[in-house]
Order: structure tokens, then sequence, then C-alpha cells
């Protein structure tokens, strides 16, 4: 917007010098109108010459002026201008029209300000005095005259134009800066990423987005107040500044989140960037951080590069964002890049079943988003029951559903409400029943998924219990699918060993041990030798 009132302006001042020149060749016409022939055809040849040559050859260099923005540009203009001016104001011999040598006054005041209009004021003095000169200075007391107007409208006009130059700075500062941590603030990296990654894509090059995110700052801010968060705020945007390299932006992203676009840096170089800002924030002793849970203030980072990870801007952003979200939610003040499992996964997969899987995995990042819990209880059941599956001899199509299933097999709770998922307390007879069909609306969502037509089953049947008391079916021993019984002891396993809101988790010790009081009951006897085998080796 500010850039489209420099342009209006910037048209103005042009119209305002055409029109001056017009005016002047038609006080030249009308002053020789009344004199003898002769001097009309003199007059009326200046006149042509100024409309036909001087003007457009004035306009074009306006219009270049305009392009470039060059003040040498402008003060030719205005050399020109007087120079014309002062050979029609001797012929002209009239007083009355020399108040046209402060049309440039007026232009480079409105453009530049004070100092260049009073700079130009001189050099119409230097005009007019030459024209009085020719004249005899016999209007000495005009000219004098003309002189105070033109300095009084250059310091006018000149501190009008300044000041509103400074209301322009900090409303453009205002429009791309954060006004809380003098960081770029949403929009303005938005708009940088976009031109980063087109000079990326032009120039064959990397970029690497870090997302940043301070942990626990919600308690913080509940604790001691909005302004001590953020004094916070302020205090974790300075250290972010400081070790930003040079030629790389620093955003706010919103609230606590905090975003840096590194063009031309590599997802290696980015991870030291990342982890340098996270042991500093760590390092970083703030007033009152002894009362969060880990006795100080953390930062996650996540990062994305363009374009290994992702070829678009909204790509990269959402893989930084994942990377981010794995760092905070399993562990906080970590550094995680993006991998994604899916990824890897998907490979395997025939084309037209691939839109399905795109469609599964954004139903996981939406049951990430409702149940905290399900997001690294997933990968990690995956890849357990890949060592499982190895050590046990399966073989290769069996693993790779049994892979798929691992990492898949709590998609039904997308249709699980989140008060439910994420209920401190015990689940009422009524909750329960809604939380146990997850395992048949997981088996129904993937079953589209032909190439791998085992993995419904393993999804559907791996809260099955060995001896017959699970669900949904009541399936026994064998009955249950193999991919479901070993899914059952490392879906077990992991959420003994895994903090949750309503318990604290048991240590691997303890939860071996209590699936081993669990054996032929829960679990097949066989299939636990060989985990509790596999854990010791660990």
């Amino acid at each position: 917007m500010l850039h489209d009132d420099k342009q209006k302006q910037e048209k103005y001042i042009l119209a305002s010098q055409v029109i001056s020149f017009c005016l002047l060749a038609m006080l030249i016409l009308v002053a020789v109108s009344f004199k003898d022939q002769l001097t009309y055809e003199i007059g009326y040849y200046h006149s042509t010459l100024m409309f036909f040559v001087v003007l457009p050859l004035i306009v074009l260099i306006r219009l270049l002026s305009i392009h470039y923005n060059n003040k040498l540009i402008d003060y030719s203009v205005n050399s020109f201008f007087y120079l014309v001016s002062a050979i029609f104001l001797i012929y002209l011999n009239n007083n009355a029209f020399q108040i046209l040598l402060i049309m440039p006054v007026i232009s480079m005041a409105l453009k530049y300000g004070t100092k260049h209009s009073i700079y130009t004021v001189l050099c119409s003095l230097v005009v007019l005095l030459f024209v009085s000169d020719k004249r005899n200075f016999t209007s000495i007391d005009s000219d004098l005259m003309y002189c105070i107007v033109f300095i009084l409208v250059a310091w006018l006009l000149g501190n009008m134009r300044e000041s509103e130059m400074d209301i322009e700075k900090k409303l453009e500062r205002l429009a791309h800066y954060d006004g809380l941590t003098d960081l770029l603030n949403h929009r303005s990296f938005q708009r940088i990423l976009e031109l980063e990654l087109q000079n990326a894509e032009k120039n064959k090059s990397s970029l690497s987005l870090i997302m940043l995110d301070l942990d626990y700052f919600k308690i913080y801010n509940d604790s001691f107040g909005h302004q001590k968060g953020d004094l916070v705020l302020r205090q974790v945007a300075g250290i972010l500044k400081d070790a930003t390299p040079s030629n790389c932006y620093c955003a706010r992203y919103g609230g606590e989140e905090f975003a840096l676009i590194l063009p031309g840096i590599c997802i290696e170089m980015a991870k030291r960037v990342g982890e340098n800002i996270r042991r500093k924030i760590e390092e970083t002793v703030f007033p009152g951080m002894e009362l969060l849970p880990k006795g100080k203030l953390t930062m996650s980072v996540g990062i994305a590069e363009y374009p290994t990870m992702a070829n678009n801007k909204e790509k990269l952003i959402q893989k930084a964002d994942e990377a981010l979200y794995k760092a905070k939610f399993v562990s906080k003040n970590k550094v995680e890049t993006y991998y994604s499992v899916f990824d890897e996964l998907s490979l395997g997969l025939m084309e037209e079943e691939r839109d399905i899987f795109n469609s599964i995995r954004t139903l996981t990042m939406v049951i990430n988003a409702k149940d905290k819990y399900t997001y690294g209880h997933s990968e990690r059941t995956m890849q357990l029951a890949q060592k499982l599956g190895k050590r046990i001899g399966l073989e290769q199509e069996s693993l790779k559903e049994l892979i798929y299933s691992a990492l898949l097999h709590d998609i039904g709770k997308i249709e699980v409400a989140r008060e439910i998922l994420n209920k401190p307390g015990k689940l009422s007879e009524e909750e329960w029943a809604v939380l146990k069909q997850h395992p048949q609306w997981g088996a129904d969502i993937i079953r589209p998924l032909k190439s791998l037509k085992g993995m419904a089953d393993i999804v559907r049947f791996h809260h099955e219990n060995y001896d017959g008391s699970g669900y949904p079916l009541g399936l026994k021993g064998e009955e249950i699918p193999l991919g479901a019984r070993i899914l059952r002891i490392i879906d077990s396993f992991d959420a003994m060993t895994t903090i949750r809101q309503y318990k604290e988790g048991m240590t691997k010790e303890q939860a071996l041990e209590e699936l081993k009081n669990l054996t032929g009951r829960y679990y097949d006897p066989n299939l636990l030798a060989e985990f509790l085998a596999m854990m010791q080796e660990v």
C-alpha cells in the first residue's frame, strides 16, 4: 500500500511539471498575441517547440526518474526546466511569470524533503538573479519577494514531507515487524519464504526452515502473567537474533512459536544452528523458571529442507511443523529433522493406492492433534514390531503388513472424541464401549489398501487376548492373526512405559515383568519369550 502511495505521488509530481510546461507555453502565446506579426510568429515557434520537443523529453526523463528513483535524474529534469524557463522569462520580460520557478521547489520538497528542496531553492534563486541581471535589476523588490516565498514553501513542504516519511517508515516497520519482539512478523515470513524459495529454485540451491516453540510457556504465562511472559519473549527474540546466521531471516511465527529461514543452508548446517539455539535457551536464566516442570524454560526445534523434503512453501512449512510436533510432544527440549515413515512406506504401494494412503496419513495427523500420546506411540510400536518380525523370521510380505499395521493400528481413534482420548480419570462404561470400537473402525479405514490385504485383520484384532478375553470378537490362541498377536505384546509394552496424563510410566524392567505375569492370558507365550529375549539384548 505504501508503495502504491509513492507511485501516486510520483504521478502527481509528473503531472504538475507537465502542467507547468503547458502553462508556460500558453503564457507565451498569450503574451505575444497582442504584439506585431513577427513577434507572434517567433512566440508561436517557441510554443510549438515547447509542446512537441521539450515537453515529451521532460515526460520521458520524469518517467525514468519514477522507475529508477534516482535523484540525479530529478536534478537533471529541474536543470532542464530552469534552462528553458530562463530563456523564455528573458524573452517575455514579464515579472509575473517568474512564479513558475517555484515548481521544481515544490516537486523536490514533496519527494525528498527539506534538504533537497533547499538545494532546489538555491538553483531557483540563481535563475531568478540571472534573469534579473539581464533586466538590469529593475525588479529587485519583486525578486526578493519571490526569494522569500520560495524559501518558505521549501521549508514548509519539506518539513511536512519529512514528517510524512517518518510516519511511512514507522508504518512500514509495523507492517513487516512484530511489535513485541522486533522480529519479522508472520506476514513478512510468508512473503520472504516465498521469494527465497523462488531464488533457491532458480539457483538450484537448498533452503532450510527451522520452526521453534517454547516448552511450558503457557504454564509460565499463567503463573507470572502476560507482562512477564512478554519479557521472556523479548529475551528469547534477542537470543534468536544473535544465533541467526547472516543473510538469514528470523520471524515470530505466532504466540511463542518462531521461525528461521536459512537460504543456501543444508539440513546438517541447519541442525547445528537449531542445536545452538536450543542449548542457549536451556542455559539462559529466566525469572521464575524454577517453578516450571523441569526447572527451566526450554525450546523444541523442528527442521525441514527444500527441495529434498518438500517442493513448495506449504509443504515445507508443514514438514518443519511436523518435525517440531515430534520434538515437542515426544520429549521436548530437542532438535528434530523431518522424517516420515509414511514417505518411505508409500513407495511400496501401487500408484492407485497412494491417494488412499495419503488420506490415511492426513487422518493420522488429525489423531496426533487429538491424542498427543498416539504420535510417538505409533512410531515406537512400528519400530519394535519390525525388530520382532525380523527376529522370528517373518516373510517379506508379512513383515511389511506388520510394519504398516503397527504404524496405523490406532487410526480408528479418529472416530473417538478428544475428551475420551485425553480423559485423566477412569472411563465410564459408555466411554469404554466407544473406545473399544476403534480397532474395527481402523480396519474399515485401511481395508481399501488391497496390496496389503492382511493388514486390516491385524488392526482389527490387535486387542484380542490369547485366552479369548479381548475384543472385539473374543478370539483366542491361534485364531488371532500372527501379526495381531505380535502387536498385542508391543502395544502393551509401549503403553506401560509411556507417561500418560493419568499415570506414571513403568521402567523397562517393570513392564517386562508385568508382561511375564500375563503370559498365556493376554499374550502368546512363544512370541512373548522372543520379545523378552529381544528386549534383554537392547
